[in-house]
């Protein structure tokens, strides 16, 4: 859209602004009246034909337009990232989110066993503590209880053993012949003996409902223990895991804190199953990079890439698209604009050089035309609506453009091939 600018009447402006608009118009008129003097020496016909001269650019470099491939491309950076490897994880503990207290320099040459990286453990040590109390407390109760029930059992097979006596007693009394004493002796004596037997049936079921439900007490009991002795060597293993070693030899590298779109560092919170460093397998790597949501639909699978590594920047390598995520999403918790994440496979892998973590620019082939005709940018001048391209003789000629890549542009009419434009530096 063009702004219009409104020339204010003559009445509506300030006395300040007048007076300055009189001076200049004084000024202007001397101007004209020595340029006329100057060039009434001269032939007006030479003056008139310079003003119909091209003015030329004497920097500006000439190129021929011409035919050949046009290649569309898009270009992103991301990071080199091994596909195999080690990864250092945060294992299951009871403590949450344990927080990073020590971590082994990237780029460090680890041996199986060695430390990688330690996390607090100032709340397992405080569970430890309390889980030896519980432990402790639950072993007291079963000795207690178990003495308790050695007692209760002794006493009651006392009194099973002398309702054994007293039965023996009244078997002896019954057996007296009843033509020996009286009737009611004898009867009393019969009777002594079934009260006997039944006391001694009686104290045995006692005793053996003692001994049974005690044994099951005691088990409960010892369950207890059990479950506390188990909680205790939990904790114990968890604090042992606390300190996360290396697998196998290789290169101490950090791994991405997704929730704070960096690398992990000491004093960070970690969760369960979090990735904070790994042993990367140098021997193949892929290329992990984002495109902006406003790029959806520019990638797909199977596009041919170009690779070239910031440190090596000679260093070219060409790859494929392998996978690009369905949906776009944000780095992080902070992240207002949401990316497409991208894997690029490698044709191959300089295992002397290439390191995770490595920045790497990625020059995707969005579209390839095998014969075009192309002009170069620089020689085009963009209008609000129409594109002009520069010839050789200043001519500004109105083209129409076809698909561009970031140097050319394909030309669908106005200019044939051969034609010369200048290109501007």
């Amino acid at each position: 859209m063009h702004r219009v600018a409104t020339i204010p009447d003559e009445e509506s402006l300030p006395m300040t602004v007048k007076l300055r608009k009189g001076a200049a118009a004084i000024a202007c008129l001397g101007i004209v009246l020595v340029s006329a003097a100057g060039c009434s020496a001269g032939p007006l016909a030479a003056a008139s034909a310079s003003l119909d001269q091209p003015v030329f650019d004497p920097t500006a470099e000439v190129i021929a337009v011409r035919r050949g491939p046009l290649r569309q491309t898009l270009l992103l950076s991301g990071e080199l990232r091994s596909v195999g490897g080690a990864d250092i994880v945060v294992p299951d503990s009871p403590q949450r989110d344990p927080v990073i207290r020590w971590m082994a320099e990237e780029g460090t040459h680890v041996e199986p066993g060695d430390r990688m990286v330690e996390l607090d453990t100032s709340e397992i040590a405080t569970q430890l503590d309390e889980r030896q109390i519980g432990l402790e407390e639950a072993i007291n109760e079963l000795n207690n209880r178990a003495a308790e029930i050695v007692g209760e059992i002794a006493q009651m097979g006392f009194e099973v053993e002398q309702a054994r006596i007293n039965l023996r007693k009244a078997e002896i009394d019954a057996s007296v012949p009843e033509d020996l004493q009286s009737q009611r002796e004898y009867q009393e004596f019969q009777l002594a003996l079934e009260q006997a037997q039944n006391d001694l049936v009686k104290i045995e079921n006692e005793f053996t409902a003692l001994v049974e439900g005690s044994e099951a007490e005691l088990d409960v009991l010892r369950i207890d223990v059990q479950i506390q002795e188990r909680e205790v060597e939990e904790v114990r293993r968890a604090l042992e895991t606390m300190v996360l070693r290396a697998p196998r030899p290789g290169i101490a590298v950090a791994a991405d804190n997704r929730r704070e779109g960096r690398k992990f560092q000491v004093g960070d919170s970690t969760w369960d199953g979090a990735e904070i460093m790994l042993i990367p397998d140098l021997s193949l790597m892929v290329v992990d990079t984002l495109m902006s949501d406003v790029d959806d639909g520019k990638v797909t699978p199977g596009m041919r890439v170009l690779c070239t590594l910031d440190a090596y920047p000679e260093r070219q390598i060409p790859g494929y698209v392998r996978t690009v995520t369905p949906v776009a999403q944000w780095l992080n918790m902070r992240s207002e604009q949401r990316y497409f994440r991208i894997i690029v496979d490698l044709e191959a892998t300089d295992a002397e050089i290439m390191r995770p973590g490595m920045s790497v620019k990625v020059e995707v082939v969005t579209a390839a035309r095998d014969d075009e005709l192309l002009v170069p940018r620089g020689a085009l001048e963009f209008g609000p609506e129409e594109v002009f391209a520069v010839l050789e003789n200043g001519e500004r000629r109105r083209i129409e453009l076809g698909s561009c890549s970031a140097h050319e542009c394909a030309v669908v009419s106005g200019l044939s091939q051969g034609a010369r434009v200048r290109v501007r530096q």
